[in-house]
């Protein structure tokens, strides 16, 4: 029959071997742990840089659109007549400027935050700045000594 200190030795085997499988699972999260969190962090960076490689592909092909428009020697004569105003000899050109439809689309409300009164008097101002050079009298300067013929 097994004594009591049987008994409890058997049960210490087997809490000295629970706390060394407990001890290497956590040494195991320890180790693996800051290397599961690189592992994230390079994937969202990855797929940070992947959409960025996207973008950078449409905007490829948009700008190898326009490339190819370029190419074309009736944009080309469009272009120039619309951007640069340009005619054939004995053409002749006239730019209409349309103020209604600017003031058609400016807002008729102004912000009474944006209106100030004036703090001086501006008139006051320029006449005293105009006196003021006017009456400042500079000397002349004085002439140097004149350089040595050699």
């Amino acid at each position: 029959m097994p004594t009591s200190s049987d008994v409890a030795l058997g049960q210490l085997r087997v809490s000295w071997l629970l706390l060394v499988v407990v001890g290497l699972v956590v040494a195991g999260f320890v180790v693996l742990a800051p290397t599961v969190g690189l592992l994230l962090e390079q994937r969202r960076d990855i797929a940070a840089l992947e959409a960025q490689v996207a973008g950078q592909q449409a905007n490829v092909e948009t700008l190898q659109t326009e490339a190819a428009r370029w190419e074309d020697p009736a944009y080309i004569e469009a272009q120039a007549r619309d951007r640069l105003f340009f005619v054939y000899p004995g053409e002749t050109s006239f730019v209409l400027l349309d103020d209604r439809s600017a003031l058609e689309t400016a807002s008729s409300e102004v912000p009474a935050a944006t209106l100030e009164a004036p703090t001086d008097d501006w008139t006051a101002a320029a006449a005293g700045s105009f006196l003021l050079a006017g009456l400042t009298a500079q000397a002349p300067p004085e002439p140097g000594p004149a350089p040595e013929p050699q």
